[in-house]
């Protein structure tokens, strides 16, 4: 995108000018540049010419337009060298005098038509993109007559064709303008005078009749603080194509005379001159704003209605300290998060004990000992305690072997009686996470798991429980979610509804489909399907029939069960097995559990942490994992509602919000449900995150050079209606080429050419109708105040720890720089079968002898159950 060296109308012009005089040089004393004064205006310009310069001003400014809106005619820019000044400027600390450095003319050589045409290009849809373009022409043909008539007036003019795109577009349109097509163009004299006066502690104010979206990274890339540039007004997030008062002007039409000079600095009188703004000077303190994303606005104050407890104060390190937890679920997601949150935050708590169960080849220690070995949470304990890690987790934690499943959680009388005298809180972060699995699965991890807990607790002498269930145990229903705790809950309303009862019947169908797996007439019809058409029992080895048998009759009972468990919590008003089970657990705690300290607590959509362990830090295959791949690729339409509220937080932000209400609880100060969710207070609905991961694929696509990556970037995903999506999108293309491969056979094609393509439509296909009810379905908004007031009474030195405040997530940055890169991080490569990233194994003394961990593989890879644990 380098400047042409010669543009059509620029030897004409510049043949035509050298017939005139040249005007006195300009004063010294009002700056480095010669020739014209830009500032003095169009009008004020043209007086001082020869009155034949005049007559051919309008053809002069016509053509400095031709080429792609060019202020004027230019002479070819010093190029900056690719590698140079390729990292942001740390400026000294900015003590002297404000120093305005207009951009245009000094850095750059730049019209107003360029960024506004590049925004236009890459809008979201192809007909958008098309429309914009036919706005954008009939705008080259008109600015020119307008810029003419007023400046002013043209750059608001021109700025209408912005109307309707996004803020979060324009902001990351802004930074790939800079870094792809600006970057290169800067000239090197003067983005040296210009590093020189910010390391020299000027007070630079960078001028320049750019978008603040454009500016911005400018001044970034320089360190520079503040800016005067123009601002679009937005409603929603959407540009209004209104621009803000005041406007910064582009300059004069024989502005390019006096361009070329390196520095551009210039005083503040003749700022305010060529900006127009000599009327109002106070309007140059009022157009500057930093170089910051603009702050989210303070969050709402939140008061206490109802049944929650008052709570004046509630400090976490005091109520925690020398309390002894339990924690059910650590090889999971958030398991392992907390855990490294509860040892880097609360030192001085006690002890922390981990119930994990064994695996077929695997203690319960040795799983504990892997994730400290090899998971990247524990990076930063490694970081603070180095060779005393070791010692440091022997002294706060301790591994038990159990089942949470298993009455007594699986543990021996005598650890029961030993954990009973001594727990001041239990936390149940397990869970089994799969949408629609085998009933007796899901009932074993989210109901018995329940009543296995209260019976423990009733054990203890004086510990609480705080259980983690889902926000989506509300199921398909619309509307604000308050935080309340019903028994026998159930989406559709229905008074005969009865959880216990429920419970009772899905064991006894349980009970049934495993008699008939057993039984003789599913025998004889997997037998036949065994040995295939025509096939002979006799001369089948009797061995090796009988494991085809046993497989095939317990995949058939784990299919039948899996669609049991779909069609009732479905005919119920539960999307999946997975909230039906968990909406069972609650009831089961609600009737079950009055009068006992329990906190049940309801995250909505987990994901990548924001700032805790680690920026970025995201596990397995999660809930927007292969949604969000999937928008990366050229899909292009998601049936989807764009209103209805995404409600995704980050892991820390759980994390937080779990160690507050852990601390109410062992206080007892707690309520009975707590959301930890974002759609009440800092909503992002589905237009704008489908735009969003668009968006941050396309940021990670323009830095590889492929044909690919540049097709990709071209095919953003757009919401649209499921009719739309019918008619248009998968299930189309599915029957078209499902068509073609039906015709392949009937003419005897050895195999079909289009098999493949089949099969990955038909996987996505069944993707998309497993998040229909995310999605599409169910505009839910859940309140979280509980957690908020306890947030509230944090003493101000803790809350820097452990405030919860969603409303603090800037959903931009979140998504485009942490989110999905973490996605890309850690979950694509297993969706793709590759592995993770290799790391060395942590060389760890648990016993005061040589380390075993160098014995060990040293990469992880994808087939460990613990990187498949969440």
């Amino acid at each position: 995108m380098a400047p042409s060296a010669g543009l059509p109308c620029e030897k004409p012009l510049r043949m035509l000018l050298l017939h005139f005089p040249k005007q006195p040089a300009a004063d010294s004393s009002r700056g480095p540049h010669c020739g014209v004064d830009e500032g003095a205006g169009c009008e004020s310009a043209t007086e001082q010419l020869d009155p034949r310069v005049r007559t051919l001003l309008p053809i002069v400014v016509f053509l400095s337009y031709s080429r792609s809106g060019l202020v004027a005619v230019r002479r070819k820019p010093t190029m900056a060298q690719p590698g140079s000044n390729s990292k942001v400027v740390l400026p000294a600390t900015a003590t002297g005098q404000v120093s305005f450095w207009r951009v245009e003319g000094s850095l750059l050589e730049l019209g107003a038509m360029r960024p506004v045409g590049f925004f236009t290009w890459n809008s979201q849809s192809f007909a958008e993109r098309w429309a914009r373009r036919a706005g954008m022409a009939g705008m080259a043909l008109a600015r020119p007559f307008a810029y003419f008539a007023s400046r002013t007036f043209a750059t608001r003019f021109l700025h209408i064709l912005l109307r309707g795109v996004s803020r979060d577009r324009l902001d990351l349109l802004g930074e790939e303008y800079f870094h792809y097509v600006l970057k290169p163009q800067l000239r090197r004299e003067a983005a040296e005078k210009l590093v020189e006066a910010v390391r020299n502690g000027e007070r630079v104010v960078l001028v320049g009749q750019l978008l603040e979206n454009v500016l911005r990274p400018l001044a970034h890339h320089f360190g520079v603080e503040s800016i005067i540039s123009n601002r679009l007004e937005f409603r929603d997030g959407k540009a209004t194509g209104r621009l803000l008062d005041p406007i910064v002007r582009p300059r004069g039409p024989l502005a390019w005379i006096a361009s070329g000079s390196a520095d551009g600095r210039i005083p503040r009188e003749k700022l305010l001159s060529r900006l127009g703004w000599t009327q109002k000077p106070e309007q140059l303190e009022s157009a500057m704003q930093t170089t910051a994303r603009p702050t989210i606005p303070p969050g709402r104050s939140v008061a206490p209605f109802g049944e929650s407890p008052r709570v004046e104060r509630l400090s976490v390190r005091e109520n925690l300290a020398n309390r002894h937890l339990l924690l059910i679920g650590v090889t999971g997601f958030i398991g392992k998060v907390w855990l490294v949150d509860l040892l880097e935050n609360i030192p001085n708590i006690g002890k922390i004990t981990l119930l994990i169960r064994r695996n077929r080849t695997t203690s319960a220690l040795r799983r504990f000992e892997k994730i400290v070995e090899e998971s990247p949470t524990i990076d930063t304990l490694q970081e603070r305690h180095g060779r005393k890690l070791g010692p440091f987790l022997q002294e706060k934690v301790e591994v038990v072997e159990g089942d949470v499943g298993l009455p007594g959680l699986g543990l021996d009388e005598a650890t029961q009686a030993r954990l009973a005298k001594s727990l001041d809180l239990i936390v149940n972060s397990a869970g089994l996470t799969d949408f629609n699995p085998d009933l007796r699965d899901a009932l074993s991890s989210n109901v018995d798991s329940a009543i296995n807990l209260l019976d423990f607790l009733r054990k203890c002498n004086h510990a609480g429980l705080m259980h983690l269930s889902t926000c989506y145990v509300v199921g398909m229903r619309d509307g604000r979610v308050t935080e309340e705790l019903q028994d026998n809950y159930n989406p559709a309303g229905d008074s005969q509804f009865d959880a216990a009862r429920e419970i009772d019947s899905l064991r006894e169908t349980i009970r049934h489909v495993e008699e008939r797996a057993e039984g003789p007439e599913l025998d004889k019809a997997l037998r036949r399907q065994a040995l295939g058409r025509g096939g002979n029992e006799a001369s089948a080895p009797a061995g090796e029939l009988d494991g085809v048998l046993k497989r095939n009759r317990a995949r058939w009972a784990r299919n039948r069960l899996a669609r049991v468990g779909l069609r009732r919590a479905q005919h119920l008003g539960w999307p999946n097995t997975y909230t039906f089970t968990k909406s069972l657990g609650e009831s089961i705690l609600a009737r079950r559990g009055r009068g006992l300290p329990i906190a049940i607590v309801r995250p909505s959509i987990v994901e990548s942490s924001e700032r805790s362990p680690f920026t970025g830090w995201n596990e397995g295959i999660n809930t927007s994992g292969p949604l969000s791949y999937l928008l990366g690729t050229n899909f292009r339409q998601l049936p989807s509602n764009e209103r209805k509220c995404l409600d995704v937080i980050p892991v820390d932000m759980v994390c937080r919000g779990m160690t507050l209400i852990a601390s109410a609880v062992i206080a007892r100060r707690h309520a009975r449900m707590y959301h930890l969710a974002t759609s009440a207070i800092n909503p992002v609905n589905m237009g704008r995150s489908i735009e969003l991961t668009g968006l941050a694929h396309r940021k990670h696509y323009r830095t590889t050079q492929s044909i690919d990556s540049w097709l990709k970037v071209k095919f953003e995903t757009i919401p649209v209606s499921k009719q739309r999506y019918e008619r248009l999108s998968i299930p189309m293309q599915k029957a078209v080429i499902s068509s073609i491969n039906r015709v392949a056979v009937s003419l005897h094609m050895k195999k079909p050419p289009l098999a493949r393509a089949e099969r990955d439509l038909i996987r996505a296909e069944k993707l998309i109708e497993l998040y229909e009810p995310f999605i599409l379905h169910n505009e839910h908004v859940f309140e979280c105040e509980n957690a908020r007031l306890l947030s509230a009474a944090l003493p101000p030195e803790e809350r820097p720890l452990f405030d919860f405040a969603p409303e603090s997530i800037d959903w931009w940055d979140y998504w485009i720089n942490v989110h999905i890169p973490a996605l890309r991080r850690w979950c694509y490569p297993l969706m793709e079968g590759r592995p993770l990233e290799s790391r060395e194994r942590r060389a760890l003394d648990w016993s005061g002898e040589p380390a075993r961990g160098a014995a060990l593989s040293k990469a992880a890879t994808p087939s460990d159950s613990l990187w498949r644990s969440s």
